[in-house]
């Protein structure tokens, strides 16, 4: 039997989603204000319901190449906050990138920054990673503040890199190697 992924950090809890999140998930991946700086358009509540039944068991870490969701829930309650996104490259699954979508009533309160300290910790220190990565719009401030207030470094602002919503846009690259999160920790 496997055991259910379930990291606690702080007042933080990464775990799987579960169809009990549908109302919030759906809630906040609905708005359009959250979905601006992502690479996904706002969900409707079929879609919704649609992929946390594709993630509720997933494995995590996801076989290389493939990406994963994971709910950032509040410990004291469990009740979702937002989700990660996990995904190690398929040509080199010693790398991976990551993702984070906080809904809007969480945002600004340091839950976001337990959530990705938590996930790299499970990187660097579980899955053995050489390095992640992250990209980031840069119109967006507050992922911005994000991925330097956890200690990951910007190594490049890519100009009108992707086609997002429409437009180009740019990316900044963050990455973290496991040599500085050693050094840090």
């Amino acid at each position: 039997m496997e055991i259910p992924f379930s990291i606690d950090a702080g007042r933080v809890r990464l775990r799987h989603l579960r169809p009990t999140d549908l109302p919030i998930f759906a809630a906040y991946r609905a708005d359009p204000a959250v979905c601006r700086f992502q690479g996904f358009d706002p969900f409707g509540l079929v879609e919704a319901r649609d992929f946390i039944a594709q993630y509720a068991a997933a494995p995590i870490p996801a076989a290389p190449g493939e990406w994963v969701q994971i709910a950032i829930a509040r410990s004291a309650d469990d009740q979702l906050l937002g989700d990660c996104a996990l995904h190690l490259q398929a040509h080199e699954p010693r790398i991976a990138e990551v993702g984070i979508t906080l809904a809007p009533r969480w945002q600004g309160q340091g839950y976001a920054s337990e959530a990705l300290q938590a996930l790299l910790k499970f990187c660097f220190e579980e899955l053995a990673l050489h390095r992640v990565v992250a990209l980031v719009d840069p119109r967006n401030q507050p992922s911005v503040a994000l991925m330097e207030r956890v200690g990951m470094r910007r190594e490049g602002h890519f100009r009108q890199n992707g086609w997002y919503k429409g437009e180009w846009c740019d990316e900044y690259q963050y990455a973290l190697l496991a040599a500085d999160w050693a050094a840090a920790g």
